[in-house]
């Protein structure tokens, strides 16, 4: 029996996703995924995702604002954020963080921002989905602050993940030690991404998950299209073989990361429809 898979991080809700939006998330439970986490990162793509939620079983919403949307968020947008949050089946607050590849938004105007919805994330008791781009240093005093705080601290569950991570092994590690799960996107697959495949090694299994960040990012063999959620066994096989273990025991330790972290326990699984 093929074991399930999460994707912790895709925006299917995206209108790239307006025409087969019904059959992709049929080809991801065919593909024996589980849950698929559907990522917030505006206003209109948190609504949406809420409401893919409430149309499918193993859909799992997240809220939150993007760095490049930060210069967009005010006292209005940040009041919805916490009205969002209060819906059970949001799961974590996110997308957030810092880019400092394009500085869409001004640097201080995203720390500002990521601090709020940080804030808010200890209110709530809920992990965090973190967007780290050419900011895997910077970040790091925000998210030390967070993880101190957070409730979940100590509570058997990690603090939140650090989405499709781009950085070294050694910043990784400092995200495991302040309480972060590493999530490895398809891009582990690419053949000059050695340092993702150093990460897919180095980090203990216990602190991995896997994602697709659909629809971008697809892995090697789809290169040039659209990603998808039953695409993230890529990312499960590159790991496994740059571990030289099996599939099976990727697939079965990130599943089990990824729902410790959402607090999914064994009596309310549901599977994908």
């Amino acid at each position: 029996m093929t074991p399930v898979l999460v994707d912790t991080h895709s925006h299917i809700q995206m209108d790239r996703f307006d025409d087969d939006r019904q059959a992709a998330i049929a080809r991801a439970a065919e593909a024996s995924v589980g849950y698929v986490v559907v990522c917030g990162d505006d206003p209109e793509t948190c609504a949406s995702a809420l409401a893919l939620a409430r149309a499918h079983n193993g859909i799992l919403p997240t809220v939150g604002y993007h760095p490049h949307e930060a210069a967009q968020i005010g006292e209005a947008e940040l009041a919805q954020l916490r009205t969002w949050s209060e819906d059970p089946a949001v799961r974590a607050i996110g997308e957030i963080g810092l880019d400092y590849y394009r500085e869409i938004s001004p640097p201080e105007v995203q720390a500002r921002v990521l601090d709020a919805q940080l804030d808010l994330a200890i209110e709530r008791g809920l992990p965090v989905l973190v967007h780290s781009r050419a900011a895997e240093d910077a970040i790091a005093a925000h998210l030390s602050r967070y993880a101190e705080a957070s409730p979940l601290r100590g509570s058997g569950r990690e603090v939140g993940i650090m989405h499709c991570f781009g950085g070294t092994l050694e910043q990784a590690e400092r995200y495991v030690e302040m309480g972060f799960l590493i999530s490895l996107a398809c891009t582990v697959t690419y053949p000059k991404n050695e340092e993702a495949r150093r990460v897919a090694s180095g980090i203990s299994l216990e602190k991995l998950v896997i994602e697709t960040d659909s629809p971008f990012l697809p892995p090697q063999e789809h290169r040039g299209k659209r990603n998808e959620p039953a695409f993230v066994s890529a990312a499960a096989h590159a790991i496994a073989g740059v571990r030289g273990i099996s599939f099976d025991e990727v697939a079965a330790a990130t599943t089990a990361n990824a729902l410790r972290l959402f607090a999914i326990d064994a009596e309310h699984r549901v599977v994908l429809a």
